[in-house]
């Protein structure tokens, strides 16, 4: 599950420094790759942290004199800490052989094309 989404990301930036016309003989693989590899969602947990203050058991603590009077104020020393949770999201689990595949036949296509498997011009 990881490497899928980790090849999905990867592809992705990755399609960014493509050239146009890699992307064209990719979107004509689309197809047969949606059709190999259609869309199917299904539920995943996944772990997330998120950031919240705690206190340390510590505190801070102020006295300002007002005439003879003395107050002291006293505030608790926080930290940061990272609490994980779970949280239920639907991933497409063919997406990374559809990416897969998708950039394989466009290597595929350039070649023949180009001569060259990233349909570089001269």
């Amino acid at each position: 599950m990881k490497t899928q989404l980790t090849l999905v990301l990867v592809s992705g930036l990755l399609l960014g420094c493509a050239t146009p016309e890699f992307r064209q003989a990719r979107s004509e693989c689309a197809p047969q790759a949606f059709e190999l590899y259609p869309i199917q969602r299904v539920p995943t947990l996944v772990t997330h942290t998120r950031a919240v203050q705690v206190p340390t058991g510590q505190t801070h603590c102020v006295t300002t004199q007002t005439g003879n009077v003395a107050n002291t104020s006293c505030q608790p020393i926080m930290r940061m800490d990272f609490v994980p949770y779970m949280e239920s999201v639907m991933v497409d689990v063919n997406a990374g052989p559809r990416e897969a595949r998708m950039n394989q036949c466009a290597a595929q296509l350039c070649s023949t094309r180009y001569g060259n498997a990233e349909c570089k011009t001269k």
